[in-house]
């Protein structure tokens, strides 16, 4: 396994400096949020924050997003669903330029106002035309399970991803933590089989049963030997990005820790 930190848990604002941290607590990779006014859409911040990993030893996983909650890509609205595309465009194109691989994308979300057999066909053609846009660069789109109230069982996840792959390549990045209150891991693992092309991870505390329940690994409920296990069979052998926040309290503490932790979890 290869290991990395999504921007969720840098501890500072600066790209590089994060980077630079990462290196030094033992990462493999580094894993940037594309986000509204964040550096990755100057493409000369790009190029040189791609020249900076390189030096210091460091991949790309996928780049990932938060802005597919706001521009979804099931709105009914037409130009919500324009502007979560660009953003996708946007995220392959930098993936295409730090040698990624994939980014990673929500697909839709469920709610009143976007029942769910229209936002599945909205998020499907979405999905579809990122992935027409994926083949020109070699780059997989890949789907997360996250809280949006859609594409909830593995069989559904799994389905969705083929229907989309028609048009270009689909994958899963699988979120381990994210599954815990609705299911098993290790099933939807077994399920999606070689759909997944990566790995979120963070716990999950059963005696909470929220949105604040998310915690660090090894201290929630995942059975994480299941999941390892899971992952053998499977064959999946790639990244394992941790996906968490940084310490309230000298945060600069929390990525060392947590990539100890993942080695561990993941010998």
């Amino acid at each position: 396994m290869r290991f990395a930190l999504n921007q969720m848990g840098f501890p500072k604002s600066n790209l590089q400096t994060n980077a630079e941290l990462l290196a030094d607590a033992g990462y493999d990779g580094i894993e940037p949020n594309l986000t509204a006014d964040g550096s990755l859409w100057d493409d000369k911040a790009v190029n040189e924050f791609a020249d900076r990993i390189d030096g210091l030893g460091l991949d790309v996983p996928a780049i990932s997003t938060t802005l597919h909650w706001e521009q979804q890509l099931s709105s009914a609205d037409e130009n919500t669903r324009r502007a979560g595309i660009e953003a996708g465009k946007r995220m392959i194109e930098v993936a295409n330029t730090l040698d990624a691989g994939a980014v990673l994308i929500v697909p839709g979300v469920v709610n009143e106002e976007s029942p769910y057999d229209e936002a599945y066909d909205r998020a499907l053609e979405s999905v579809r035309r990122l992935a027409v846009v994926g083949s020109q660069y070699n780059i997989y789109v890949c789907v997360e399970n996250v809280w949006n109230d859609f594409l909830l069982s593995p069989l559904e996840f799994a389905e969705f991803i083929d229907r989309a792959s028609e048009s270009g390549p689909v994958g899963a990045y699988f979120d381990v933590g994210n599954v815990k209150r609705f299911g098993h891991p290790e099933q939807w693992i077994r399920i999606l089989g070689e759909r997944i092309k990566r790995i979120h991870v963070k716990d999950y505390r059963a005696d909470v049963d929220t949105i604040d329940a998310f915690t660090y690994p090894l201290e929630g409920d995942v059975e994480w030997t299941a999941v390892n296990k899971a992952l053998t069979n499977i064959g999946y052998d790639g990244w394992v990005t941790a996906e968490v926040p940084p310490y309230r309290t000298a945060p600069e503490r929390m990525p060392p820790r947590v990539c100890s932790d993942l080695k561990h979890l993941f010998p």
